[in-house]
């Protein structure tokens, strides 16, 4: 096996020699998952990494793929729309990797975000999401949260 820094030295010359469309910096999930779209569309890609793919970002990522929700409260609404419909793709692309998540946020009364933003908020993204939206969200009164997570604040 050739030593670290020659393998590196021939790998960009390599880069040199061939001509390619996309270049991608970073060789984690995201760097991985454009490679693939870009390449499954017909582009020559080439992606450049510090370390060892998969080796940094990727390794210690939550792995949630989100559907936008926080854009929505700045605004964003185009943003949502294209979480949301990315999401569904990664879904139907990769069923074994990609599964929904139910969450459950509290709301107290000296939280940064009150009962009537957050339904708004969640009644706009169930809108935006329509078809791509994976479940409505669903919200319950103090008692009811309390019996489903009885170690919340009260």
């Amino acid at each position: 096996m050739a030593e670290p820094r020659a393998a590196r030295a021939a790998a960009f010359a390599a880069l040199g020699a061939e001509p390619f469309d996309l270049l991608i910096v970073g060789g984690g999930i995201n760097g991985a998952g454009i490679a693939r779209d870009a390449v499954l569309r017909g582009l020559r890609v080439a992606i450049v990494e510090q370390g060892d793919f998969g080796s940094g970002t990727s390794s210690r990522s939550s792995k949630l793929i989100h559907g936008g929700l926080r854009y929505l409260e700045q605004g964003h609404v185009g943003l949502v729309l294209e979480s949301v419909r990315e999401r569904e793709r990664l879904r139907r692309l990769a069923p074994h990797l990609v599964r929904p998540q139910r969450f459950f946020v509290p709301v107290y009364e000296d939280g940064p975000v009150g009962f009537y933003k957050l339904a708004a908020g969640l009644w706009a993204y169930d809108l935006l999401a329509g078809w791509w939206n994976v479940h409505r969200h669903k919200m319950l009164r103090a008692g009811k949260a309390r019996e489903a997570e009885p170690g919340l604040r009260s």
